[in-house]
């Protein structure tokens, strides 16, 4: 009879300890999925070293957006940023966003500062890919996570970057590949990879 009276309240204890850390969880996990908030921008000077339009014939999933759009078009763009920008890092990082678009980061340099990135942007008419990188911004945006970044959160990082008057990134190399006879054409993304691999090893240091 004993035995049952202790057993009784051991096993209300573990129920509530089980609402409380569920509840708990549920708590960290829903604060996980809210957007990190806007915070001061990073300064310092970009440049671009390279850049080339490319195209693929099947589209592929954008996954540094939360969309997930399709995309079958863009640049490869080889950046020259502060290393401690560029570091890889397993929590919040500085999204960089190019225009209007979150850049995918190809590569993860320790040292030495050099992103090799895919940025996808629409073809128009003449086929030519419809991004200026004479006039449109790149820069860092604040700490997020990339694949967290929606079309709003986009829309607040452009409107901080002009508010904090960040334009086009410098060239190391003008007029830049920007025709439709400099695109790389591809069937599909990962034939895109020995393009990147060739940039990483020629650009990074």
């Amino acid at each position: 009879m004993s035995k049952r009276i202790l057993l009784v309240p051991a096993l209300a204890l573990l129920a509530t300890a089980g609402v409380l850390i569920g509840r708990g969880i549920a708590s960290h996990q829903g604060s996980a999925r809210s957007a990190a908030p806007l915070g001061a921008l990073p300064t310092a000077a970009i440049e671009i070293l390279d850049a080339q339009p490319f195209a693929v014939d099947e589209p592929f999933v954008h996954e540094w957006r939360a969309e997930k759009p399709l995309a079958n078009a863009g640049y490869l763009i080889a950046l020259q940023v502060d290393p401690e920008l560029a570091r890889p890092r397993q929590t919040y990082e500085p999204v960089l966003y190019v225009g209007e678009q979150t850049a995918e980061r190809c590569n993860a340099p320790e040292t030495g500062g050099v992103l090799i990135v895919l940025v996808p942007a629409p073809l128009d008419s003449s086929g030519r890919v419809a991004l200026d990188l004479d006039t449109a911004p790149i820069w860092f945006g604040s700490l997020e996570l990339p694949e967290r970044v929606d079309a709003a959160r986009i829309a607040r990082e452009v409107a901080a970057a002009r508010a904090a008057g960040i334009g086009p990134a410098r060239k190391a190399v003008a007029p830049l590949r920007t025709g439709a006879g400099d695109t790389i054409h591809a069937r599909t993304r990962w034939e895109l990879d020995p393009y990147i691999e060739d940039w990483i090893q020629r650009y990074s240091r």
